[in-house]
């Protein structure tokens, strides 16, 4: 897979400075980015996310919506016009993308999640500026492989997700750790990205459950006290601690 990408340097910033009506100082507030995908030549959609890491955004987005599995689908990503553009080349033509797919569980450590969401306090920059965007790490193990943020929840998973295609890693060994909720569209993200595990701060839905459970992935939340709600992990389990 050929990667082009922005110069970080002819990107807009992510955030910005302004003033409210009533309050202190300025401060600062997150960026909204516009991107045209076009796939094999062909406007596909258009992304609004925060202005970074663009390319595994856009290769991220085409595994977790169906497009793509791995790196050989993906010939090529090129981001061009300050970031407004990515031109990708399919190995072959768009299909519909595979409606439900399915992962296989993994073991898993509970101080893994913990550790996790100790770091992201302290690795969500541009949250702790704006206070107006999702997180999410990428983990393997007890490894955490990057933490991605974005103005929206499923755009940070997409972005870890392309960061674990294009380092070449093997997904079906991660797990996902996001600031978001976790409905059915979180869930099948992660099925179709072969990722068995996936944590939140916050609970899951109905749906989102559902489908955790069809799907094989482990579905868990971690709450304020440490303590683990775990929805789905083969079958359902009661809260444990």
């Amino acid at each position: 897979m050929r990667i082009i990408d922005c110069p970080e340097i002819s990107l807009p910033p992510c955030a910005m400075r302004a003033a409210s009506l009533r309050g202190p100082a300025p401060v600062e507030i997150a960026s909204e980015h516009g991107m045209d995908v076009y796939i094999n030549g062909r406007f596909a959609l258009r992304m609004v996310c925060t202005p970074e890491h663009l390319a595994e955004l856009a290769a991220g987005h085409l595994v977790t919506e169906g497009w793509a599995r791995n790196k050989q689908d993906i010939l090529a990503i090129e981001i061009g016009a300050g970031g407004l553009r990515a031109d990708v080349t399919l190995a072959n033509a768009p299909a519909a993308p595979e409606a439900v797919p399915s992962v296989s569980p993994i073991p898993w450590d509970a101080d893994w999640l913990r550790r996790a969401a100790e770091r992201m306090r302290g690795e969500e920059p541009l949250y702790s500026r704006t206070h107006a965007v999702h997180g999410c790490y990428l983990g393997r193990g007890d490894e955490l492989l990057c933490c991605r943020e974005d103005i929206g929840r499923h755009n940070a998973i997409d972005k870890a997700v392309g960061y674990a295609l294009i380092q070449g890693l093997d997904r079906a060994k991660c797990y996902l750790f996001t600031t978001g909720r976790m409905p059915a569209a979180m869930v099948l993200k992660a099925a179709r990205a072969g990722i068995p595990l996936m944590a939140s701060k916050t609970y899951p839905t109905n749906e989102g459950i559902a489908l955790a459970k069809r799907t094989g992935v482990t579905l868990v939340t971690l709450r304020p006290d440490g303590s683990l709600l775990v929805w789905t992990d083969g079958t359902e389990r009661k809260e444990c601690k």
